[in-house]
């Protein structure tokens, strides 16, 4: 059964890191942007997200927006600040807006921008994030006011234009030439009067190759060139304007742009009927932009829920491995416990002599099943406190006392190995406060880990010592074996890993005793620090807080 979760996170792993790469590429787009866009999360009440564009369009360092959500409000004209704050407050309330307003930039300008915002629900219907987009229809409308009095002025005043024909046309000509909008007028009969170079050029012609021409013969798409057909002769017969939020239009080199676009009627000297004059911007980058928002939510949504599944599976799984290892613990420790009773029972000889051989298998059989009780012992105690499951037994005690007590348990050990184990400390008396039994029960695991990794003839020691910068008791148990390099470092404290392969050929174990001492100091409020290098041997210090009668 902990098969299953285990693949399970593996595959969410895999999708994850799918994820972050979507999500890198995604950010490239929004940081190359023209356009700002910021998500707010409404639970947290903080930005997921803000792009660089939100500088650019308001003159306002991105930071402003962690302190204040409406800080772009400092920006926005006088005029205009009921009319947003309205409108956000909507939107805080869950409801999409779309509302364009003016702001004075701190470089000078006068900027018109357009904000977007879009609500995120979650699955039980609570608004969780907004989405919002800002724009800069700065020129557009410039452009579209441009063209409103140029019609004007031509329509009211045509001796001017019959007067200053040429001037007009030529500075009519390199203001249209250098927006960076679609802008082109067409008669009755659907023929381009005037268009711009940047409307040309998405036919893939020129401006003096596009004049007297009709869409038919222009367009790469013969259903927009009649498309565009039905919109300028609605404009033209009903004298209307038209505001296209979004359109469809097919550019010369195949690709599909999306326009936004704004055609109106215009009468020109010497021409009973009407013309159309149409202005329209290319805002594909923000469809995309909006796009990919979408799809940032969709793929988020999607690994929460997933993670959330894995995580169910991962905790029943956990649930049901601490009971397995409970039940199993407990079954093996039954006939550990005779099979000890019984060895010890056979070495007293009350049931007959043993010879020299007999005595030797018996006191290794003891001893095995004494370091496979250890292990049982240390695998129930690990996942007590991986489930909050372990109680301590908190009293005041001298860790001089015990910390000797530790040396004096180990020291048959290290003598079997024929090591020299040392014990010293700075002060006769420190109390502190914790369990008696996983303190000695900490010093035992640090200890035994000492005489495995120090070779025959070795030193080791403990040193008891209060700190002078600090209210704590450091306890420090050393060794001069093998010491630890920096990759093995990185590792040291991880349930069920040892160092290496060869340490694993050459020291038995299963690597729990480390990752159980330091959970267990932990538990005691304290902490250990490691020093260690190869060949020289490794410090382990446990630092605990002193009791207050000892400050």
């Amino acid at each position: 059964m902990g098969a299953m979760p285990k693949a399970r996170v593996m595959e969410l792993e895999a999708q994850l890191r799918t994820q972050k790469e979507l999500l890198a590429d995604f950010h490239q787009v929004f940081e190359h942007s023209d356009e700002a866009v910021w998500i707010y999360d409404v639970q947290s009440r903080s930005f997921r997200y803000i792009s660089p564009g939100f500088e650019r369009l308001f003159g306002l360092p991105v930071d402003i927006l962690h302190s204040d959500p409406l800080a772009f409000l400092k920006v926005v004209i006088a005029e205009d600040v009921s009319f947003v704050h309205a409108a956000f407050s909507r939107s805080a309330q869950g409801e999409p807006i779309d509302i364009e307003f003016r702001i004075s930039h701190p470089d000078g300008s006068p900027r018109r921008l357009r904000i977007r915002s879009r609500p995120t629900f979650n699955s039980q219907g609570e608004h969780v994030r907004t989405l919002n987009v800002a724009s800069d229809l700065t020129a557009l409308r410039a452009a579209q006011e441009a063209a409103h009095h140029l019609k004007q002025r031509l329509e009211a005043h045509p001796e001017e234009r019959t007067q200053t024909s040429q001037l007009n046309e030529r500075r009519l000509r390199q203001i249209i030439d250098l927006a960076p909008y679609l802008i082109y007028v067409k008669d009755l009969e659907g023929r381009y009067l005037l268009i711009n170079r940047a409307a040309a050029a998405a036919l893939g012609l020129t401006p003096e190759e596009v004049i007297g021409r009709r869409d038919v013969e222009v367009q790469p798409s013969s259903e927009a060139a009649l498309h565009f057909r039905e919109e300028d002769l609605q404009v033209i017969r009903e004298g209307v304007t038209l505001s296209i939020r979004e359109e469809q239009a097919q550019f010369h080199d195949g690709t599909v742009h999306t326009l936004q676009t704004i055609k109106q009627p215009l009468r020109l000297e010497g021409q009973d009927a009407p013309v159309v004059l149409g202005v329209g911007i290319d805002i594909t980058e923000l469809k995309q932009t909006e796009a990919a928002l979408r799809a940032i939510e969709a793929e988020l949504r999607r690994s929460h829920e997933e993670l959330q599944a894995a995580n169910a599976a991962l905790q029943n799984a956990a649930r049901m491995k601490d009971e397995f290892m409970a039940t199993v613990s407990h079954e093996l420790r039954t006939p550990l416990s005779s099979i000890l009773g019984l060895t010890e029972a056979l070495q007293t000889e009350m049931h007959g002599a043993l010879n020299d051989q007999q005595r030797r298998l018996l006191k290794l059989i003891q001893t095995s099943a004494h370091d496979l009780l250890s292990l049982i012992n240390n695998l129930i105690d690990f996942s007590r406190i991986e489930a909050g499951e372990i109680f301590l037994q908190i009293e005041s005690f001298d860790a001089v006392a015990l910390s000797r007590l530790a040396v004096a348990r180990i020291a048959p050990e290290a003598e079997s190995k024929r090591q020299r184990i040392q014990f010293a400390s700075s002060c006769d008396r420190l109390m502190v406060e914790g369990d008696q039994l996983r303190y000695i029960q900490i010093l035992l695991n640090l200890l035994s880990n000492a005489i495995k990794f120090t070779p025959e003839h070795g030193e080791l020691g403990v040193l008891v010592e209060r700190d002078a910068a600090t209210p704590t008791a450091r306890i420090t148990v050393w060794d001069h074996g093998i010491g630890i390099d920096e990759e093995g470092m990185a590792h040291l404290f991880r349930p069920f890993i040892q160092l290496d392969s060869s340490l694993r050929r050459r020291y038995p174990g299963v690597g729990l005793g480390l990752a159980l001492t330091k959970r267990l100091v932990e538990l005691l409020g304290g902490r250990i620090v490691v020093e260690s290098a190869p060949g020289q041997g490794s410090r382990f210090t446990v630092v605990l807080p002193l009791l207050n009668s000892s400050l």
